[in-house]
């Protein structure tokens, strides 16, 4: 599949801003988090700033971006459309999680209920977008087991270490939350390395002999190609990438998105320039996921490809 800009920062910047909404609910309601009364107003706008960037820059791929608002009526059976309502759903506990920590302070029930509440929302908005490629049956590389988990554990992750970043530059220090990026990591690589194997050693859906019901017959190659042009099919869906460039990235995005962090968020941790080490693991982590998300677009192969003489 060809990678479009606007979906790589919907699906990077989304996991940011919903695994920090996560983070600072669940942090909230162990009192794991430092009673200052601007740290969470401010931390939330931080992740609903980074949500709303990547909602927006979705819509930057859409013929009519004016007619977006009509993808909210068909929640019943669209994911897209889910994930629409969700994240809208999302706002208003979270703004009055901020808005409570202000003025309850962070001890009152009210505020750490309203803090998982928002948090669940968060990672319920990710899951929607998980499901909007892994309910796409005809790409093998998206309709399996790892597609929805590895959205949640990389939103987790990105989240844990943009808090830890957060509280770095705030107080000086990433108290528990560079552990949990650090041990996030690490889990984000597994999940990584477990998902590739998994693509590498699938079985096409189909063949061509399949695909045209003459598998009986042996090999089948097409005499000429369905189109001598380049079309929506080919633009879109036949999108190739040579398989040392693959390689290549995946091991960019292993050290540049999970490693790299991890280690930087360890250093954090242990109180060696926190306020430098933690926002420089947010930005690796941020390139790196973004060219894993390139990458999950790149080495995607819709069945249609077939018809062209390619393997999906």
């Amino acid at each position: 599949m060809t990678p479009a800009s606007s979906v790589l920062l919907l699906t990077t910047l989304t996991g940011f801003g919903y695994g920090l909404l996560a983070w600072l609910g669940v942090f909230a309601s162990a009192r794991a988090l430092p009673a200052s009364p601007w740290f969470v107003p401010v931390a939330v706008v931080i992740g609903l700033a980074f949500a709303s960037a990547g909602l927006l820059a979705s819509t930057l791929h859409l013929g009519r971006p004016e007619r977006a608002w009509r993808a909210f009526s068909q929640w019943r059976s669209s994911w897209l459309s889910r994930e629409g309502v969700a994240s809208m759903l999302t706002y208003p506990p979270a703004m009055a999680f901020a808005a409570l920590w202000w003025l309850m302070g962070p001890g009152a029930i009210a505020t750490r209920a309203v803090g998982l509440l928002a948090a669940i929302l968060g990672m319920v908005t990710v899951f929607c977008t998980a499901m909007i490629y892994a309910s796409l049956k005809p790409i093998r590389q998206w309709h399996n087991r790892h597609t929805a988990p590895d959205y949640l554990i990389f939103a987790l992750f990105s989240g844990a270490v943009l808090l830890a970043a957060l509280l770095g530059m705030w107080f000086g220090h990433v108290l528990i939350a560079g552990i949990v990026a650090v041990i996030a990591a690490l889990i984000g690589a597994g999940a990584k390395l477990a998902y590739w194997r998994f693509i590498d050693a699938q079985s096409p859906l189909a063949t061509l002999a399949s695909a045209t019901g003459l598998a009986n017959f042996g090999m089948v190659k097409p005499l000429d190609q369905p189109h001598f042009t380049e079309n929506y099919i080919l633009r879109e869906m036949g999108y190739q990438i040579a398989r040392k460039h693959a390689a290549r990235l995946r091991r960019i995005v292993l050290i540049m998105a999970f490693l790299l962090p991890a280690l930087l968020a360890l250093i954090a941790t242990f109180g060696v320039l926190p306020a430098i080490a933690a926002p420089l693991a947010v930005v690796l982590a941020g390139a790196g996921l973004f060219i894993e998300r390139w990458l999950f677009f790149a080495e995607a192969t819709h069945v249609s490809a077939l018809y062209y003489g390619r393997a999906a």
